[in-house]
């Protein structure tokens, strides 16, 4: 892994990088600015998560076009309209005084920060890559344990000193003034050329499912466009199986107070729980890295379902207080696969050429969803139904569910499903 790094050093860290300033605009930061915010404009908080709720689907629904302008268009001035972009959302909420202005800036800051910017990195990954894409999509995904790890104690600095509005000032400055520069030289120094991969990453050795030999050293024989691949079932597949994951996570940590409560487990246990959850987050996107390239996508994605599926189950069934580490260390782990995997997966079955805007769409489907994670979970419980038996239930599809990528990569081998 380190000799990869070596080799390819400032592309890497540019995927780091973007993802790590993704930040102002990701659910872990804003939250910290909620209370703040809503109390200053005498907001209600169930009027203040509309608006939330309401502008991460908004900019969902935008993550396709902006895939497609991805594909079109270099990445430096990608990265430029963007960066601008985010420094403005920033600026916005800095200066908001009514409901509008903050619907607006959280709009701007969901579909850059959680949306565009993580398309930037993975799209580069995708098309620089593909003997290693795999690594390069693990080491990548490092920016985000990164990220939680840094910008939270920044950001409580920031509000305790300067208020919640300088500190969004702050975070824009921060991306104009040292992102941008940074970034620029790291994509100059990459030696990035639209459409070729990076040196010696286009001989690629037959990947192995369970030591069966895939053949076909390039897969697909050509590059499929979107019109082309929204027709094919795989894609459904395949979109069902990576926002599993995202929603399923979304949905316990949204509600992980009540199931606390429920199996009488102590909240303080939470903040050591969520140190092993990062740790098991960034090991596992670099060990499963090296596996996706080694054996292909399709059986690690079974597997972090199938972790994601026991990792519910435990949290469902309860126990002593130390089932709650295992809880978090699986459902990190299942996170940590998630996006090395899911980001194999696509260009695994269509090529590269028009990943921009593939992955834009999933991007569509997955925001959305994840959005909505917390809600069928809430409505059950409105209805009655104990928290432990919602997520013994959803343990139990998740689990079978888990079959699906193996089942999608046999009938594509056996022609059953078109390419």
């Amino acid at each position: 892994m380190w000799s990869f790094f070596r080799r390819h050093p400032h592309i890497l860290l540019f995927g780091i990088l973007q993802i790590f300033f993704s930040a102002p605009g990701q659910t872990f930061l804003i939250a910290l600015f909620v209370g703040p915010i809503f109390k200053e404009l005498s907001i209600s908080q169930s009027l203040f998560a509309g608006l939330y709720s309401a502008a991460t689907l908004s900019a969902a629904l935008l993550l396709n076009p902006a895939g497609r302008l991805i594909d079109r268009y270099y990445i430096h001035t990608i990265v430029k309209t963007v960066t601008v972009a985010m420094a403005l959302g920033c600026a916005l909420l800095a200066s908001a005084t009514n409901v509008w202005t903050v619907f607006i800036a959280f709009f701007i800051l969901r579909l850059i920060g959680q949306g565009v910017y993580g398309l930037c990195a993975s799209t580069l990954m995708i098309k620089s890559f593909h003997r290693n894409r795999g690594k390069a999509m693990g080491i990548m995904t490092l920016g985000f344990p990164l990220s939680e790890a840094v910008y939270p104690g920044l950001a409580m600095l920031l509000l305790n000193s300067v208020g919640w509005r300088n500190s969004y000032l702050v975070f824009g400055a921060v991306n104009i003034v040292l992102m941008l520069p940074l970034q620029l030289f790291l994509l100059r120094r990459a030696s990035i050329v639209h459409g070729q991969f990076q040196a010696g990453e286009l001989d690629v050795n037959p990947q192995h499912l369970r030591g069966r030999p895939e053949h076909r050293k390039v897969r697909p024989h050509r590059d499929v466009p979107l019109h082309e691949v929204i027709r094919d079932i795989k894609f459904y597949l395949m979109i069902v199986a990576s926002c599993l994951p995202p929603m399923i996570v979304t949905g316990l940590f949204f509600h992980q107070n009540t199931l606390f409560e429920a199996h009488g487990w102590n909240m303080s246990l939470a903040a050591g729980g969520l140190m092993i959850y990062a740790f098991c987050k960034a090991a596992g996107s670099i060990w499963i890295g090296q596996v996706v390239d080694r054996y292909g996508p399709m059986l690690p994605f079974s597997g972090l379902i199938f972790l994601l599926g026991l990792g519910t189950l435990l949290a469902g069934a309860g126990g002593p207080p130390a089932q709650i580490y295992l809880f978090f260390g699986l459902i990190g782990a299942a996170l940590g696969f998630s996006s090395p995997v899911t980001n194999v997966v696509f260009p695994y079955f269509y090529g590269t050429k028009h990943m921009g805007s593939i992955k834009g769409l999933v991007a569509t489907y997955r925001n959305g969803l994840t959005a909505l994670g917390p809600l069928p979970v809430a409505v059950a419980l409105d209805a009655g139904i104990t928290i432990q038996s919602v997520l013994c239930i959803t343990a139990a599809g998740v689990l079978v569910l888990s079959a699906l990528p193996w089942l999608i990569f046999r009938l594509d081998r056996s022609g059953q499903l078109s390419d």
